[in-house]
């Protein structure tokens, strides 16, 4: 087995692309694995051409997952909740715990779940991520939590229409937002660093706006102006899902003001980064001067697709 080998599980997925390219920027030269349950769709394919090596297996068959945990000292994973559902983001967890108890030897275990994550919440996928979560951490494996708060990628998908951006939150609803960019950052400064980050958990933000504000950025950057809409959480659970609309309601109801408890003065000192504001991230993916096609398609809008 290499010491320099990493299994990325969600390989093809807009986050474990970004680990991967982030991976690749490290001094330590790792060897990638990218498990993928077919190797010759569009998506491994994208991923190949990073340099890495596809490996198939599907976490609905635990059999198919042993063979690459063993080839692996250290592991990064994340489950899309938005493509299975509650029942079955459990079961993948489970199944990923059992292969990695099997092999019992690895250095590291980075997943990547939701910011907020945790058991006594009515959010499905921010409860099946703790759950998920807390199955990894019982495999007694070196284990690091990455907790994702909401993705500005988002914005690409819900978009603005005749000058608005609409969405389900509410004047005093302060919105912590992050990257997969800077997802993939902090989960490569993890696994590159695994007598530091082993056994701590981090809710991964880099910027904080209301719903105003964020139109506010918009508005600058397309050089258009942008008006906020705050849409009601029937309008919302038709224009993008019941699960959206009741992780929405949580943040105007449960989370006193912010969306999610975070803390990016803290990411940007212990992972060593400056986390991307809402503006770097709209000029560095193509929104000024307005956008026509979204640089990233989120995976609860695959799912829905």
């Amino acid at each position: 087995m290499s010491t320099d080998t990493i299994l990325v599980v969600g390989g093809t997925g807009n986050q474990g692309r970004a680990v991967i390219e982030r991976l690749a920027t490290l001094e330590t030269d790792y060897e990638i694995l990218a498990l993928t349950r077919d190797a010759s769709t569009e998506h491994a394919q994208a991923t190949a051409a990073l340099g890495v090596e596809l490996v198939e297996g599907d976490l609905s068959r635990p059999d198919t997952l042993r063979p690459h945990v063993e080839r692996a000292d250290k592991v990064w994973a994340t489950i899309n909740f938005w493509a299975v559902g509650y029942d079955t983001h459990i079961e993948l967890g489970d199944n990923l715990a059992a292969a990695i108890e099997a092999v019992g030897d690895l250095e590291h275990l980075v997943y990547s779940g939701a910011g907020d994550q945790r058991e006594d919440t009515d959010v499905p996928h921010l409860r099946s991520h703790y759950l998920v979560s807390e199955r990894l951490r019982e495999t007694g494996v070196p284990y690091t939590a990455i907790k994702p708060v909401y993705f500005m990628e988002n914005w690409e998908a819900i978009g603005v229409e005749d000058g608005v951006l609409a969405f389900p939150l509410d004047e005093e609803t302060h919105h912590f937002q992050t990257t997969y960019y800077d997802t993939a950052r902090a989960s490569a400064v993890a696994l590159d660093n695994t007598d530091d980050f082993a056994g701590t958990e981090y809710n991964i933000a880099s910027d904080l706006l209301t719903l105003r504000e964020t139109a506010e950025v918009i508005s600058d950057v397309i050089g258009e102006t942008v008006e906020p809409y705050h849409m009601p959480l029937d309008e919302a659970e038709d224009a993008f899902g019941e699960e959206f609309a009741v992780m929405c309601d949580h943040f105007i109801n449960e989370g006193g003001h912010t969306s999610f408890p975070a803390n990016i003065r803290r990411i940007e000192r212990d992972f060593g980064f400056t986390p991307q504001t809402l503006e770097e991230y709209l000029r560095e993916n193509g929104w000024e001067g307005g956008t026509d096609e979204p640089a990233h398609v989120p995976g609860w809008v695959k799912a829905m697709q």
